[in-house]
């Protein structure tokens, strides 16, 4: 990667730096803007899709201690009655809340992997996963919440296929030889996992940027070193 001769970072560490204290999604697409999890709802039942999309808003904005299903209605406009209809309790909205987040990083990792200006393939797929955990912090807390997981089998299910997702694009990148490929995969997605942990850890936008710059730098070079 190219360096810059000032600062030594790496030009898509520094990009990464500029975007964030902007506000910006961390590395952003230049075909369009990135996908928001709201849009896998608008596929969904319309009370239900509004209860979801209301649900998300709040758990961007306020967190997750702010969702209870009445903020949820008044929020979406709907009666309680009714979400009671599409959800027995606040765990089960909880539930697909993450697993709809699981659906987009997923989608996020696949479509990174198809531009060649986050080529190789393993590094774009890193870039996304970091790049949705930066862009929805909360969501990302709640997609890897220990109760959860315990808790539901379909959610332990969409992390592995989101995984899965990450191993293909290893599989496109012929730096790790194919007998350690599931396994370096599982071990990179760990390191994205505490690293999510750790970002959610601050409030929103108060992560120091000199944290995210080592935490971004060192996976960087743990990522694109040549195996």
């Amino acid at each position: 990667m190219a360096k810059d001769r000032k600062t030594d970072l790496p030009a898509g560490i520094r990009d990464a730096l500029s975007a964030i204290a902007s506000g910006k999604p961390l590395f952003a697409r230049k075909d369009a803007e990135s996908t928001r999890p709201s849009d896998t709802l608008l596929a969904i039942d319309s009370v239900r899709a509004r209860t979801l999309a209301a649900a998300m808003q709040i758990l961007a904005e306020k967190g997750v201690a702010a969702l209870s299903l009445r903020a949820i209605a008044d929020s979406a406009g709907i009666g309680l009655t009714s979400i009671y209809h599409y959800f027995a309790s606040k765990e089960e909205l909880l539930l697909q809340l993450a697993l709809t987040g699981f659906h987009d990083l997923q989608r996020e990792i696949e479509h990174f992997r198809t531009l060649p200006e986050h080529a190789p393939p393993m590094r774009a797929a890193a870039r996304a996963f970091f790049n949705f955990v930066l862009a929805h912090p909360a969501l990302a807390t709640l997609m890897f919440d220990e109760h959860l997981m315990a808790q539901h089998g379909a959610l332990r299910e969409a992390e592995l296929a989101t995984i899965a997702a990450y191993r293909a694009s290893m599989e496109e990148d012929d730096r790790l030889p194919p007998e350690h490929q599931e396994n370096a995969a599982h071990a990179i997605w760990a390191m994205g996992r505490g690293i999510a942990a750790i970002i959610a850890s601050y409030p929103p936008g108060e992560i120091p940027p000199e944290r995210i710059e080592k935490l971004l730098t060192g996976a960087a070079f743990l990522i694109d070193r040549t195996a």
